[in-house]
């Protein structure tokens, strides 16, 4: 086979490449092209090129172009799917795919991708076993069946495929994030932790598995002792880039962000470049609120960053400027990006959306009447609810009952969700005797035991946004709970939710698009209605814009709502925040601020944007008493 010859642009093309700088290497590869244009290594360098800025539609062309002069070359169609796959242009891929019938172990990788795409965990946990049957050490495909499985609801066989890619490769960031995620859902976080510590134990001059300790302690909400198995494997290598990476990450999300900046400033000092640093850079300008700054740094984010994550801050940032209009934009992007396919989402969306449905069609007062009487004795231990649709101001409101020392909250721990398991469908209420509700009320509270071990005879605040739609359940099991509902404009809400970057389950895959936003919220708010006018239920409404302008009348009424004898300690949100081990939700920056009107009327700068669901929501705006 005759040496390929290189032209000169191209070879000061590639060079430029291997130092990182990618944009002088497209500009020099592509006026190499120019003088070459049938040259088959060239197209492909400029579409890897382009792949790697995430110019995802250029690439295509010129994959295509590629493999258009080569048509026996696998390399350019092999690029052609990938990049199709990033597109969601599922069904292109899938049929390059087959009629190729490319060579090699690459295209089953691919296949599995599309499955993934298309919400199909389990099909692709298949195709992995059998390239891992093909060749055990591929570490990469061991450690995808692993995400694979722990997606689809394996998560000790995930455990036990992370664990084989790791043993084969120790420096995979990703997969050892999996891996303690999945010893966390297995309900073996502890017994990971053991695992680590031994290894720890045996291996002392090794940083990178105190880094998996402070991953294990972070998902077991202890972000303290995070930051110490972090700070452990700094002292052993103080310039190990990704505890250093780990560090900036956990002070951000804990709002520290003195100590994230230096942190930062320690990964900047590093001989080695570190690919996650501009987007800390970008992030660290905006929570400092140096903004025009921020907004400069995410134009290096094109290379290096994932789109989503680039466009959550450009809107972050654009929203915070003003800038209706191209935040908005920013924010489809983001939405756009989700890891699944589009039809996959809404299936999803849809999903959820008829399961409300179904319970909307059950729940009447004739199907009240019909459940079975039984007797509730007051139970100190009976829980207080705090629901809402996303987005309402529970997290602040949540904050705001933590300074009480009377309270412990639950913040979306999963108590409801075991005990509607464990009932196997709502129909199944009205039938329930004393025994069975009885046993199903021990299970909530062995739950919260296990989620919130640090009751000690406090009254348990359980915040479940969604749990509007568990009232029939809370009814049944808690018939004299009190329950608090945050209100917050609706058009605030549906803008928060749609701006707000969320994984897209179920539920959450409704928040991809301003329409399935509104919508869910419609619904939502029907059943929730419905509920109130069916079941006695005992609710106390908090305003979240009263709560901002003026607390201490909003959480006086609320306190003796509650029963509770009057403390300050409940109006100091930015104490009891920094006082809190963690804050997991997309609340966690604001509520360590002092209270801000900044969101409220956020709505009515993107009122041209808001207008297709305006129809829908302006009905549930006046009757809460909003303005529109």
């Amino acid at each position: 086979m005759p040496r390929t010859i290189i032209p000169f642009l191209g070879q000061m093309a590639i060079d430029s490449a291997r130092r990182g700088d990618f944009q002088h290497a497209l500009g020099l590869a592509k006026k190499a092209l120019e003088q070459h244009p049938l040259d088959h290594g060239l197209m492909l360098f400029v579409g890897m090129l382009y792949s790697r800025r995430m110019e995802l539609q250029e690439a295509k062309k010129y994959f295509r172009d590629a493999a258009r002069i080569e048509p026996k070359d696998p390399v350019a169609k092999l690029e052609l799917v990938r990049v199709l796959i990033a597109l969601n242009e599922i069904d292109e891929a899938e049929e390059l795919l087959r009629k190729e019938g490319l060579p090699g172990i690459e295209p089953a990788r691919l296949e599995a991708l599309i499955h993934i795409r298309r919400g199909s965990q389990i099909e692709a946990a298949k195709l992995y076993r059998e390239i891992v049957e093909r060749d055990p050490r591929d570490f990469e495909s061991w450690g995808n069946l692993g995400v694979c499985l722990l997606a689809g609801g394996d998560p000790k066989g995930a455990i036990e495929a992370l664990t084989k890619s790791l043993r084969m490769r120790r420096d995979q960031h990703r997969f050892r994030e999996k891996w303690a995620e999945a010893e966390v859902t297995a309900g073996e976080g502890e017994q990971g932790m053991k695992l680590c510590l031994a290894f720890a134990a045996e291996n002392p001059d090794d940083p990178l598995v105190r880094v998996t300790m402070a991953r294990l302690h972070d998902l077991l909400a202890r972000p303290d002792k995070a930051v110490v198995a972090l700070t452990e494997a700094l002292r052993i290598d103080p310039n190990h880039a990704p505890a250093l990476v780990a560090l900036a990450q956990l002070h951000e999300r804990q709002n520290r962000i003195d100590a994230f900046a230096e942190t930062i400033a320690r990964l900047e000092a590093l001989d080695e470049p570190v690919i996650q640093l501009p987007l800390l850079k970008a992030q660290l300008a905006f929570r400092r609120g140096e903004l025009s700054e921020a907004l400069e740094l995410t134009r290096e984010l094109r290379d290096i960053t994932e789109p989503g994550t680039r466009a959550e801050l450009v809107g972050k940032i654009n929203d915070r400027l003003g800038n209706a209009a191209e935040a908005f934009e920013a924010f489809v992007t983001m939405n756009d990006d989700s890891g699944v396919a589009p039809e996959v989402v809404a299936a999803r969306a849809d999903g959820f959306r008829q399961m409300l449905a179904r319970r909307s069609v059950l729940a009447s007062r004739k199907w009240v009447r019909s459940w079975r009487k039984t007797k509730h004795r007051d139970d100190p231990r009976d829980p207080i609810f705090l629901v809402g649709f996303p987005r309402s101001g529970t997290t602040l409101l949540d904050t705001l009952l933590m300074g009480h020392p009377q309270l412990v909250v639950a913040e979306e721990k999963p108590m409801l969700d075991a005990v509607s398991r464990k009932l196997g469908g709502y129909e199944r209420l009205a039938g329930l005797d004393d025994e069975q509700l009885n046993e199903i009320r021990e299970l909530y509270l062995e739950q919260a035991a296990f989620h919130v071990p640090d009751l000690d005879g406090r009254t348990l605040v359980d915040k479940q946004p969604f749990a509007m739609m568990e009232a029939p359940l809370i009814h049944r099991l808690f018939p004299n709970a009190k329950i608090i509902f945050a209100q917050r404009h609706p058009c605030d809400v549906v803008l928060s939710c749609f701006i707000t970057r969320f994984e897209p389950n179920a539920a959450l895959a409704n928040f991809t698009t301003l329409e399935g936003t509104a919508r869910l919220y419609d619904e939502t708010c029907r059943f929730w209605g419905q509920c109130r006018t069916m079941l006695p239920l005992i609710v106390h409404r908090v305003r979240y814009e009263r709560l901002v302008e003026d607390a201490e009348p909003e959480m006086r009424a609320l306190l003796a709502f509650l029963g509770l004898p009057w403390t300050d300690e409940v109006l100091d949100n930015q104490r009891t925040a920094k006082d809190r081990r963690f804050i997991n939700t997309p609340s966690y920056a604001q509520v360590t601020e002092p209270l801000y009107d900044r969101s409220i009327g956020r709505w009515e700068r993107y009122r041209e944007q808001m207008q297709p669901v305006m129809k829908t929501l302006t009905p549930w705006a006046l009757r809460m008493g909003y303005e529109v």
